[in-house]
């Protein structure tokens, strides 16, 4: 049957079936990824970007096709991601120049809207490369504008241009030496030719009763395409963020952050730009960018950890949010995938130990007259971390704060129930905080790297929850009065007595007292006293101790502890900026492990 017109609800009901059939092939994607960085995510950042379509576009099923443009163009620039996603958004913002003036369109129309598109998507680009998803934009809008010269039937018209972009996307790997060498195609420019086949199959089926179910489910595919490093890659951080201002001039910002990194992609508006850039140091770019207006959504990938997953043979990824204190190399050597935390001095935004490190947080916590605020991830940040790693782990366990003292455990719950892992997916209280979280995770980590199947991880997890205990002692009181945890009169009643509060998680999640010492003077010595009579008639595994820029007094802890306990593994390291947030400068904490 002819189709002579695109309207809204046509335009709706093919682009949801072309967006099913690119989540479908995400995990092809995703394996074939090798450019710009073979990071392995470009499947789950096109389908992150075209999944928030879909999502804010279910209401308008009904709605004009200019109209659900605009919506669909709005949508794709704020859950546009990585280097595809962002030329996508930029894709559907000249799309949706191109159809303002139509509530519905022919052929000819709709393939004059296609070169407009085109056009706006090799803008994004400071430097556009050919041999990418741009070369097999411009071959399908070629196509189309030719086969829209002699035909009204939309059935027609997509049959021959999808294939003039099937041979596009063939001929990249002869216009990029990359892709040849790693013998593969575009990886984004594929995913742009699954869009326009699943539109293709829904125009020849015609089926409207039920469209498909836009979670589905992955597959694991393996494919071998070489090894590589990412180790001394110059510029690590996949870094994106939303900037809105009155007047964006987008080459301009292109030239400011240009030495700052590559890869840039910057798509938008005059008054709204999402940019996307590998930089080195994300929060120099942002620093940057707020000189152009407001900065929002900032969001940070460690590309050097997600080439990693690709090549992980572990069969379970183990998740943690960035206040499970523990050292880096111990992150790095059980390769843990860590969720940030946000916070804020006013309205300076900062990610947790990504574009504010311990120094520079503690140092303008010290100095700073406005007190931060700490937020938990939202879920938007755990769901991109969950589809990632659902197209290279079986299996998820994911561990977080208390929810009696954070939001982060049901933000995390939230973004899992719409991610399928091909087995299981595991969420965990850690009813801890900071290093004693961290040992928790060190323990599910090793019974990963172990190869255990996942009862006995999730037993072993359940164990050391229960047998982990965290004392904090706070130098001040200052962090907790700021933080409206703590009222003016205890403050001062606590001060007046002079008592040192004794903190700690129970065993319904809450931050509670445990005791207290005497006097200020040598405080830290009688909080060392304080948690070795706790400790004195129990076989301790593991010990964490951690610190508020106050590395001299941890250290101390640490020669105590390891006389006392000579067969505990010990670790030392810093409050994140996240709890530090609550804690204050100088406060310590001490986790124990028990056998």
């Amino acid at each position: 049957m002819k189709i002579a017109y695109l309207d809204g609800i046509r335009l709706f009901r093919v682009l949801y079936a072309g967006i099913q059939r690119l989540l479908d092939e995400q995990e092809y994607l995703n394996k074939i990824n090798v450019f710009p960085v073979p990071d392995g995510d470009t499947g789950t950042n096109m389908a992150f970007t075209l999944m928030g379509i879909i999502e804010n576009i279910q209401p308008l099923q009904s709605a004009a096709l200019n109209e659900l443009s605009h919506q669909v163009a709005d949508a794709a620039l704020d859950n546009a991601r990585g280097n595809s996603g962002v030329i996508l958004a930029q894709f559907f913002q000249g799309l949706d120049h191109g159809l303002e003036a139509y509530t519905e369109v022919n052929t000819t129309q709709f393939a004059a809207a296609s070169k407009i598109a085109v056009d706006e998507a090799y803008t994004a680009l400071m430097e556009p490369v050919e041999g990418t998803i741009l070369s097999v934009l411009r071959a399908w809008s070629d196509s189309l504008i030719q086969a829209s010269e002699t035909s009204a039937d939309f059935q027609h018209i997509w049959k021959t241009s999808m294939v003039a972009a099937q041979v596009a996307v063939e001929h990249t790997p002869e216009q990029l030496q990359v892709l040849k060498d790693a013998g593969v195609v575009d990886a984004a420019g594929l995913g742009f030719l699954n869009i326009l086949q699943g539109m293709m199959t829904y125009m020849d089926t015609g089926d409207i009763r039920r469209l498909p179910d836009i979670e589905s489910g992955f597959s694991t595919v393996a494919l071998d395409i070489g090894e590589q490093s990412l180790d001394n890659l110059q510029f690590p951080y996949c870094t994106e963020c939303i900037l809105v201002a009155e007047d964006i001039d987008r080459n301009e910002i292109n030239k400011a952050i240009h030495p700052l990194g590559d890869s840039i992609v910057i798509a938008g508006s005059k008054h709204r730009a999402k940019i996307h850039i590998h930089s080195a140091d994300p929060g120099q770019l942002f620093a940057k960018l707020e000189k152009f207006g407001e900065v929002q959504q900032q969001k940070v990938d460690d590309m050097r950890e997600q080439h990693k997953s690709t090549r992980s043979e572990q069969r379970v990824a183990l998740v943690v949010d960035s206040t499970c204190d523990l050292p880096s190399e111990i992150l790095e050597k059980h390769h843990m995938h860590v969720v940030p935390v946000r916070l804020n001095f006013g309205k300076d935004q900062y990610i947790d130990r990504v574009t504010i490190t311990n120094e520079e947080f503690y140092l303008r916590l010290s100095e700073s007259n406005v007190h931060p605020q700490s937020s938990q991830p939202p879920p938007a940040d755990f769901r991109r971390m969950y589809q990632f790693l659902s197209s290279h782990y079986e299996s998820v366990i994911s561990l977080h704060l208390p929810k009696a003292v954070s939001g982060t455990l049901q933000n995390a719950a939230a973004a899992l129930e719409k991610v399928k892992f091909r087995d299981e997916k595991i969420l965990l209280e850690s009813l801890s905080v900071s290093a004693g979280t961290g040992i928790i995770a060190l323990n599910i980590a090793e019974a990963i790297d172990s190869g255990d199947d996942m009862p006995e991880i999730i037993k072993k997890a359940n164990q050391s929850i229960k047998d982990t205990q965290i004392f904090i002692g706070l130098k001040t009181l200052d962090a907790v009065l700021k933080g409206g945890r703590l009222s003016l009169n205890k403050k001062r009643l606590i001060d007046f007595l002079r008592l040192n509060l004794v903190l700690t998680i129970n065993r319904e999640g809450y931050l509670k007292p445990c005791g207290v010492t005497l006097g200020r003077r040598n405080l830290f010595g009688k909080f060392e006293k304080f948690v070795l009579k706790k400790a004195k008639t129990r076989r301790v595994k593991r010990i964490g101790i951690v610190h508020g820029l106050n590395p001299e007094i941890a250290e101390g802890y640490r020669e105590a502890f390891t006389n006392y306990f000579p067969e505990a593994n010990i670790f030392v390291t810093d409050f994140c900026p996240a709890l530090g947030v609550h804690a204050g400068v100088g406060a310590v904490g001490i986790a124990l492990q028990y056998h």
